[in-house]
């Protein structure tokens, strides 16, 4: 079961304390114009005169009294509602922030290590060729690895400051995705991916290059990390005046429910401390970011038989 934030719960005792308060002064205030008017009753029996509206002057102080009271406290449960709701908004915000750091934490050490154990064993040991091959083979494939990570990191950071200027040219799409591939062949060999590209030669896109090529480099990132052992199918055409860009695994898929949260930053599925994937919560974010400053649009559906296929709509 969920525990409210002591910060609510201490809202919370704060609202009840002021409505407790408010209800307590609204009755005090009631009585005395109760009483004034038990007096005013009397004197008019007595024959004072200039008392006469003394019962339409009660009523109008009543109704006035229920009338303020009406709009603070109104005014005090949207304010409330809305403290609540900003409390409870920064909270996700430093949990997912939390999560970044577990997660990046252990980005960042993973290729490390990797790249200091394979040379290490460069140095200490005496190799044939192919096995020296194999070494900086995988020390480039973890360099790589943290290469995405640190631009990742810096993308997001120019994007939130809204410091990223997209510069559009005519990007031929096949050779950028199979420029983007070759980067990540040894991550597929390791996880047992394979690729499969279908695109048209003449397919052209008008938009950032850097764009695209962070847009295809976290789709493909994102298919081999949840899809291990499966085909990645990368495919590009053309149908009217859109492009249509997807990318399609046969993973374990993405919940409905989750299709748009996944697009938030930092978001991950599951618990951060008990997630074996590895992974940042941005790839995603970044890549709807990109989308919507080329006014492209974003959709994932279920793969058949199982897994996801994220589809990017361009305009021609």
């Amino acid at each position: 079961m969920k525990k409210t934030p002591k910060v609510i719960l201490l809202l919370y005792v704060l609202l009840g304390y002021v409505f407790a308060q408010f209800s307590w002064w609204a009755y005090l205030i009631y009585n005395l114009n109760a009483e004034i008017a038990s007096a005013n009753a009397k004197l008019i029996q007595l024959g004072v005169a200039g008392l006469e509206n003394a019962p339409t002057d009660l009523r109008n102080k009543l109704w006035m009294i229920l009338g303020e009271g009406s709009v603070f406290l109104s005014l005090l449960i949207v304010g409330a509602y809305f403290i609540q709701k900003s409390i409870l908004r920064e909270q996700r915000l430093a949990m997912q922030e939390r999560n970044f750091i577990l997660a990046t934490t252990h980005e960042f050490n993973s290729p490390i290590a990797s790249i200091k154990l394979n040379l290490q064993t460069l140095e200490k040991r005496e190799m044939d060729a192919s096995q020296r091959h194999q070494m900086i083979d995988g020390a480039l494939s973890s360099a790589q690895r943290l290469e995405l990570l640190v631009s990742n990191i810096l993308l997001a950071s120019r994007l939130d400051g809204g410091k990223f200027e997209v510069y559009q040219e005519t990007i031929p799409l096949k050779p950028t995705i199979e420029t983007v591939i070759h980067r990540f062949t040894s991550l597929a060999e390791k996880s047992g991916n394979t690729f499969k590209v279908s695109c048209d030669e003449d397919v052209q896109l008008h938009a950032d290059r850097s764009a695209i090529d962070s847009i295809i480099s976290n789709l493909i990132e994102n298919a081999l990390k949840y899809a291990p052992k499966t085909e990645v199918k990368i495919s590009a055409k053309q149908e009217g005046k859109r492009i249509i860009l997807e990318v399609a695994d046969h993973g374990s898929g993405i919940p409905k429910e989750e299709r748009e949260q996944v697009l938030k930053k930092f978001y991950r599925m599951g618990n951060e401390e008990t997630r074996s994937q590895k992974g940042s919560g941005l790839g995603l974010y970044l890549v709807h970011s990109l989308l919507h400053l080329h006014g492209a649009q974003l959709s994932i559906r279920d793969n058949s038989p199982h897994g996801t296929v994220v589809s990017i709509k361009f305009n021609a």
